[in-house]
């Protein structure tokens, strides 16, 4: 087997472990959060993470200020996993993403899908939230982190947009 041809199986190989690594970090995260692990969810982010949710109250009987959540670094993600809005949903509740596309270009990713947030206070898990989140991650010192996440409901033109951007086939490589 040619210089060449081992090299390119490399590089196939570390983009494959680099997406795997990248769709168990954004796993990890959700299951972290719904487990009240608020350490572990920050541990997944850099420390300047930014993360803008889109009405953060929806699916809530009263949903009241619906305006985006614009969380930045360790310090603000901890208060909003901590607040007692947040804290409410436990242990009932239930993050699921996917499916989602990933595209790693060298220490820099994107992951474009779906999130779905479930509550159960009575065993009948309910939707709360149908999502639309891009995901830009960083690779540092060996490890993938969450650098940022837009999340939007679903029903927004915000949305569409996130999708479009991630609808797009990329080129082989």
């Amino acid at each position: 087997m040619s210089d060449a041809r081992i090299e390119a199986l490399e590089q196939r190989l570390q983009r494959t472990e680099d997406e795997l690594a990248i769709r168990n970090l954004i796993a990890r995260y959700g299951m972290a959060v719904d487990c009240g692990d608020v350490q572990s969810a920050l541990d997944c982010h850099l420390h300047d993470a930014v993360y803008v949710v889109s009405a953060p109250r929806a699916g809530r009987e009263q949903s009241g200020e619906n305006s985006d959540l614009d969380l930045r670094g360790h310090q603000a993600i901890r208060d909003m996993l901590g607040s007692e809005l947040h804290q409410s949903l436990l242990p009932g509740c239930a993050h699921t993403v996917g499916p989602l596309t990933v595209e790693v270009n060298g220490d820099q990713a994107r992951a474009t899908g779906y999130s779905r947030l479930y509550h159960s206070s009575d065993g009948q898990p309910q939707l709360m939230r149908l999502g639309i989140n891009a995901w830009e991650l960083r690779r540092q010192t060996g490890r993938w982190y969450i650098a940022r996440r837009t999340s939007r409901l679903v029903s927004e033109p915000a949305a569409q947009a996130v999708l479009g951007d991630a609808a797009w086939l990329p080129q082989a490589p």
